[in-house]
């Protein structure tokens, strides 16, 4: 800490708004300089406060030096969970955005942050009472634009469990509901004028937060599963809301339910290692791409990256007879054709001008073709890929269409395909 009880006097003391002198030419003040540590005791940054505008300014009184530096403390304190949740809201969207990519039957994605509440009337009455908590809306992917927003201000909702208030609506629901508080409201039958919604409809999220299991729910008019994700120690850190809409075939199922916790536990992976550099301040890169990269999308490209890989795995099941099917078409339906017309252009293995030709195409279904798509990495210095070329080809195929329409490698090449592009895209906000 630096204290200066006479600032006009002081010659090392230097204020850039000189309109602070203006006041009174014969002021003078005293100024206090503390610094922001982090966990590791490593100064992040120094907070100033001086008496120049006091109306009778003094020197600070002991008293006064130890209630600011309490004040300071305290925000060291709370200096590495803000630098961790910065760095961590990047992995946050690329999951959201991923979940539906992978699980075409999710809608809309919200995610909630659980923070502890000690001391509430509904909290903990004996010492073997769980404790209490309280969910942040924080991300909601909103099914019309693919955007996820982030919740700030008075958008960010919190939900209480002691919440039992009733909302009287009169108007239809939105098609596309999700979970937003305010803009999603539930069906109202035509020979209904008013329906009463208790906001408690959504105990379905405390319910798995407390079991830490997945639990399923119809809400607002649409089908919901929520699923807990707890760090290393078992606390829980996050409660991901999954909206699958109105029809209740899209309901997702076990082998679904399965896929969405593999991403789940990879983000856990990817925050656990985020917070041993931020309580270590020691940054340790997985790769040489990731040294050139600020903190946030270095762990959002780590989260993406390990999604590819897990796909390049399963692919790597895959032989020459698997693309036999394929090579047998004379002329193939227009989705295997698009899918692999867009597999040639990110490989660089046929220029634009040949994609028309299946004829050419297909003589490069080979092995060959399986190693370039195992050993290609999106990342790589040398890799030159025009990824709104490959979107404009796609023109919005989903991986439901996809699965439907193609065959099983025709799926996995469909996922390499998106997969790629998201790596790309976020990596392109580096440059």
């Amino acid at each position: 800490a630096v204290y200066i009880n006479q600032i006009r006097n002081n010659n090392q003391v230097h204020l850039w708004a000189m309109d602070r002198w203006a006041v009174d030419e014969d002021r003078d003040g005293a100024f206090l300089v503390l610094p922001l540590k982090n966990d590791v005791e490593t100064v992040v940054g120094v907070v100033g406060v001086d008496t120049l505008l006091s109306s009778n300014p003094t020197q600070f009184l002991p008293h006064e030096i130890s209630f600011i530096q309490n004040v300071v403390r305290q925000l060291s304190s709370g200096f590495s969970f803000l630098d961790a949740r910065h760095k961590f809201s990047r992995t946050l969207v690329s999951l959201l955005e991923t979940i539906p990519r992978k699980e075409s039957a999710v809608l809309a994605a919200s995610c909630y942050v659980v923070e502890p509440v000690p001391h509430v009337q509904s909290g903990p009455k004996s010492p073997d009472a769980p404790g209490e908590f309280v969910l942040r809306h924080t991300m909601s992917l909103n099914p019309k634009t693919g955007i996820v927003e982030t919740m700030t201000g008075a958008n960010r909702e919190t939900i209480r469990r002691s919440d039992t208030t009733f909302r009287y609506i009169e108007e239809k629901a939105p098609d596309n509901a999700n979970m937003d508080g305010k803009s999603c409201e539930p069906q109202v039958d035509a020979d209904e004028t008013k329906t009463a919604i208790p906001d408690n409809v959504r105990d379905y999220l405390f319910t798995c937060l407390d079991k830490r299991e997945v639990v399923q729910n119809r809400a607002y008019g649409t089908d919901h599963l929520a699923m807990c994700v707890e760090d290393k120690l078992g606390v829980p850190i996050f409660v991901i809301d999954l909206d699958t809409g109105k029809d209740k075939t899209k309901i997702l199922k076990p082998a679904q339910i399965k896929s969405v916790r593999i991403l789940l536990n990879k983000m856990v992976m990817v925050f656990g290692q985020l917070l041993e550099e931020v309580s270590t301040d020691e940054k340790k890169y997985n790769s040489d791409w990731e040294k050139s990269l600020p903190d946030d999308l270095r762990f959002a490209l780590r989260f993406e990256k390990m999604i590819l890989d897990d796909l390049k795995r399963r692919m790597s099941n895959m032989d020459v007879g698997a693309l036999s099917e394929i090579k047998s078409y004379k002329e193939p339906p227009a989705i295997i054709g698009t899918v692999i017309q867009v597999v040639m252009l990110l490989l660089g293995i046929c220029a634009e001008e040949e994609l028309q030709e299946w004829s050419n195409i297909k003589t490069h279904l080979n092995s060959e073709l399986l190693k370039k798509l195992a050993a290609f990495d999106p990342l790589g210095k040398d890799t030159k890929v025009d990824i709104h070329k490959a979107n404009d080809r796609l023109k919005g195929l989903t991986a439901t269409e996809v699965k439907k329409g193609g065959s099983m490698p025709t799926y996995l090449l469909y996922q390499w395909i998106i997969d790629v592009i998201s790596i790309i895209r976020v990596g392109e906000a580096t440059r």
